[in-house]
């Protein structure tokens, strides 16, 4: 037993060692294969040193240079609507929209009407009364001429021949013509006065019939530019009150790409020159492609130095708005960079490790 102990870990250490010996012997060399030099395959092309103007592939999304939000102007029941007024329905200047039951706009117009007619006819009355006096005054006055001559005969005459009652009844006659004079006079100022007061009151009812012809004409709603309807809130028969929304009109001539650019590239689209370059536009829809002219035309008014960057607006050409082009299409937008000088122009796949 004792040996046994001595024997199994000898026995593990020898064959420890033998399996070593076993696997450093049959162990394979590692062949180190000498550098080879690789062939590689290239395109050669000439070039040309000179100055180059590359573009700037941009994105921008259609706008609404001017746009109307259309609201009621006049309270009442839609009694008819144009076949056009629906969302995307193109019209034109001055075609009519909608019609509101102009029944009370009528009524008080004719109300204003009558009022401004009783005015005038009242006026008219004030005229004729004022010329009558008049000519009753220059009667009365030449009636008070003679009395007066009559009286300063009498005085003329040496005392004794007249009696004193003959005097006393010219004196009366003279006081009385003066009397009636003074009374049509003060009857004249106050026609004047009467007549000045009436054309007030017309003037009163004539603002007042305008303003009811103006509610009456606004129960007709027109375009008032050429565009595009869109947010249709109105409907026949439906109950509008004064001021209510009922549609948005977009100027189908007035197309804008509002474009977003960095500080680096409006730097370099502007380097050395104040005006703003043409644009191309690409609008692709599907397998199609729309190709549209812009021309920057200003850029926004305050500048958020958190965005990095600035908007610009570009109006494009009158052809925009014959197409299917809207409000919020993304579009591809095609600028000019800067002018490089000497420089060389190469595909971007040349470049290989930065280099």
């Amino acid at each position: 037993v004792r040996y046994r102990k001595i024997l199994i870990p000898v026995g593990v250490v020898l064959f420890s060692v033998l399996m070593a010996g076993l696997l450093r012997a049959t162990k394979q060399q590692a062949v180190i294969n000498p550098d080879e030099e690789r062939v590689w395959s290239v395109e050669t092309t000439s070039v040309r040193i000179g100055n180059e103007q590359p573009n700037v592939h941009l994105f921008g999304e259609i706008i609404a240079g001017r746009q109307a939000n259309l609201r009621s102007l006049s309270a009442g029941v839609v009694v008819s609507v144009n076949s056009n007024f629906i969302d995307g329905g193109k019209v034109v200047k001055g075609e009519k929209l909608i019609t509101i039951d102009p029944f009370i706009a009528a009524r008080k117009l004719l109300e204003r009407e009558a009022l401004l007619s009783e005015a005038r006819a009242r006026y008219e009355e004030l005229l004729v009364t004022r010329s009558s006096d008049l000519a009753l005054l220059a009667e009365e006055q030449r009636q008070l001429d003679i009395a007066q001559s009559d009286l300063s005969r009498y005085e003329e005459l040496e005392s004794g021949v007249v009696s004193k009652q003959k005097m006393d009844e010219k004196r009366l006659a003279a006081s009385q013509a003066k009397g009636v004079v003074l009374a049509r006079q003060q009857r004249a100022s106050v026609l004047n006065t009467k007549i000045e007061q009436q054309q007030a009151v017309i003037d009163r009812y004539d603002a007042s019939r305008e303003r009811a012809v103006e509610n009456f004409e606004n129960t007709q709603m027109y375009a008032p530019f050429d565009g595009y309807l869109t947010d249709i809130k109105a409907a026949q028969g439906m109950q509008l009150k004064s001021g209510d929304f009922v549609a948005r009109l977009i100027d189908a001539d007035r197309l804008e790409v509002q474009i977003f650019l960095s500080n680096s590239q409006f730097g370099r689209m502007f380097a050395g020159s104040p005006s703003f370059p043409p644009l191309e536009i690409k609008w692709n829809v599907g397998e199609t492609e729309f190709l549209f002219d812009a021309t920057i035309e200003r850029m926004e008014s305050q500048i958020d130095s958190s965005l990095g960057g600035v908007h610009v607006y570009a109006r494009l050409g009158s052809e925009a708005s014959k197409s299917f082009l809207r409000p919020g299409a993304i579009v591809n937008v095609l600028a000019q960079d800067r002018v490089y000088e000497k420089v060389v122009r190469l595909p971007e796949e040349v470049l290989y490790d930065e280099d």
